[in-house]
């Protein structure tokens, strides 16, 4: 009997992960797509970009739209302050974040209002820099800048770390607007999502 128990108990089990894998993920994407579609940028202490590919020194259509996007936050008046994020990609000679303050600065953005973050590798290593900028200036709203797709988990690490983050999709990101790269990045957002919810899990039981 408690061989048979043992058996029902693991095809209950193995009949039901797929179901409930299937039902995370749809829901983790639904809300995915939430954020991706809602704008929700207001007064801040500061606007962060989330870097993206440059090339020659000059910034890719996908980081062009989130720079474009920061400017005009900036001239909207909803931060005095905007820090760039990302380090060296294939070409050694910049990085994504002067690369990113420099075409900041064609925009009439003022050097001087423009911070960088060139150490962090991926997103969680260029939040975990802007925290402690953060703390040392004794400040905690940020508007986050990236394509869509990208937000749901930078407003969660900040939420994590009593930040308050409003989210603000880039306008013309070239990704979003097209329906495959849209579905292909969002699901590849799924997996890095839950990659991070396990590590903050597994962190928080140790």
């Amino acid at each position: 009997m408690k061989l048979l128990g043992k058996k029902s108990a693991c095809k209950i089990f193995f009949g039901y992960l797929p179901s409930v894998v299937l039902i995370y993920i749809l829901a983790v994407y639904a809300l995915i797509r939430q954020d991706a579609n809602r704008d929700d940028a207001q007064q801040a202490d500061v606007i962060i970009v989330f870097g993206a590919a440059q090339y020659n020194g000059r910034p890719s259509p996908v980081f062009k739209a989130r720079l474009d996007h920061s400017a005009d936050l900036f001239h909207e008046n909803l931060s005095t302050r905007i820090i760039t994020t990302g380090g060296h990609g294939v070409d050694l000679r910049f990085t994504e974040a002067d690369v990113g303050k420099s075409y900041l600065i064609q925009q009439d953005v003022p050097a001087s209002n423009i911070d960088t973050e060139a150490s962090g590798l991926t997103t969680l290593g260029s939040i975990q820099r802007i925290l402690e900028f953060l703390r040392i200036q004794g400040t905690n709203r940020v508007i986050a800048v990236s394509d869509g797709f990208h937000l749901f988990r930078i407003k969660q690490i900040f939420l994590d770390h009593q930040v308050i983050a409003y989210g603000s999709p880039a306008k013309n990101s070239p990704i979003e607007a097209n329906l495959k790269s849209r579905l292909w990045a969002s699901l590849r957002e799924v997996g890095g999502y839950t990659i991070y919810l396990a590590r903050r899990i597994i962190h928080r039981s140790i």
